[in-house]
């Protein structure tokens, strides 16, 4: 009986000896939270075991993407293997919000992969707590999946540099947690939808896609502090209610599309803008004398348009200016402190109508600008100074009130 009792705790240690054994194979799985150990899945289809069920489910995505990918030549894929999802290169994982002790994929971030890919459609849309994919500077085409609104943590969406086409992708109007919208460098055509701009978006790049619409058809009222809408094909003039909804930008950025018309002497009430750059349109008439209340501005450029007149000396005097770029007009004259400028290499006036510079146009071209007739509405704004500034005189004006009636 004794020989019987023995052996039945040898066994019963062999048993627990290999059990811990088997404990210690799987990695003593504990939680990256508080160290406590974590149940563990197996996934049925690999064999493979994971830290979280939320994990479990997103790989199976991940190698079905994996599949479609044509090519990769940082081999960055190559580390797209086994059960341990956080240290794929590009993955990146957290506590999501509705369970703060689960670990689940939470970010993604591609950027510089050179990755190719037909679609992004079945991964990014079926990544249930992703909150951040950023995928610059790859390959992938394709539309955007309507699918994607139904990410409730979305919140930063960054597609820039790749071969999307298409129309803007509405889609994105339903996600009500992006703050961040990077959609820049792609074929993306049409029109943009004017609800976008009502959005709760902090940063908005829309820049070198091929959209053409009337610039009027799409500001908003919006709370955006950066905004680039160069290199489309936007068209018509900068709108008078510039002021209102661009009032919040650093950088007004309109460079490289299709404006015309005359500047409104509203620009005068960008006093937060540091750059404003129209270069490259079809803007024509005098330069406002209210764009020198840009207390704030370090950079503006008209260069390449078909402005003319004389260039203020208000906006010649902005404190702040480090390089005023006003060449490719058919500007006819320069003040002294304009003047001073040149001399300094901050403001650049080739390729103009000014008499005694150098780099000017021939008098031919000239007066073949001069001979057609040119008209600005609200002429009487151009001379008015809606700021105080010392050495120029000029009184404040609420930008609610309206200019004054054209001649």
């Amino acid at each position: 009986m004794q020989m019987i009792i023995v052996f039945v705790f040898k066994l019963i240690f062999v048993f627990i000896v290999i059990v811990i054994g088997s404990s210690r194979t799987h990695g003593e799985l504990t939680s990256l939270v508080d160290g406590t150990p974590l149940e563990v899945t197996k996934d049925i289809l690999d064999g493979l075991v994971f830290i979280d069920q939320r994990l479990s489910t997103v790989y199976p995505l991940i190698r079905n993407f994996k599949n479609t990918i044509s090519s990769d030549p940082l081999n960055i894929t190559g580390s797209w293997v086994g059960s341990d999802i956080c240290n794929y290169k590009g993955f990146y994982c957290d506590n999501p919000p509705d369970n703060k002790t689960a670990i689940t994929l939470a970010s993604i971030d591609f950027n510089g992969f050179q990755l190719t890919a037909p679609s992004l459609d079945g991964f990014l849309d079926q990544l249930p707590d992703l909150a951040l994919f950023h995928a610059n500077s790859n390959f992938f085409s394709g539309t955007i999946s309507p699918n994607i609104a139904k990410l409730p943590y979305l919140y930063e969406l960054d597609i820039s540099n790749n071969l999307f086409s298409g129309p803007f992708p509405n889609s994105i109007l339903g996600m009500n947690t992006l703050s961040f919208l990077d959609i820049r460098f792609n074929l993306f055509s049409g029109s943009i939808p004017p609800q976008l701009f009502t959005k709760d978006l902090d940063i908005l790049f829309l820049n070198n896609n091929n959209f053409i619409q009337k610039l009027a058809e799409i500001v908003g009222n919006s709370h955006i502090f950066y905004l680039t809408l160069a290199n489309n094909k936007f068209y018509g003039p900068i709108p008078r209610s510039i002021a209102k909804y661009f009032s919040g930008l650093s950088e007004v950025l309109l460079l490289n599309n299709m404006l015309s018309g005359c500047l409104p002497y509203e620009v005068g009430f960008l006093t937060e803008t540091v750059v404003f750059d129209a270069g490259n349109n079809l803007l024509t008439g005098p330069i406002p004398f209210s764009l020198g209340c840009l207390k704030k501005a370090e950079v503006v450029n008209f260069a390449g348009n078909l402005l003319y007149g004389g260039v203020p000396e208000v906006v010649c005097a902005m404190a702040n200016l480090a390089n005023l770029s006003l060449s490719d007009n058919y500007f006819m004259q320069v003040g002294p402190i304009c003047r001073g400028l040149i001399k300094k290499g901050v403001l650049d006036v080739r390729k103009n109508c000014i008499r005694g510079l150098p780099g000017q146009r021939s008098m031919v071209e000239c007066m073949e600008f001069f001979e057609k007739p040119r008209y600005c509405s609200y002429r009487q704004t151009y001379r008015y100074l809606p700021c105080w500034l010392p050495d120029f005189g000029g009184s404040p004006m609420d930008q609610s009130e309206p200019a004054p009636a054209p001649f």
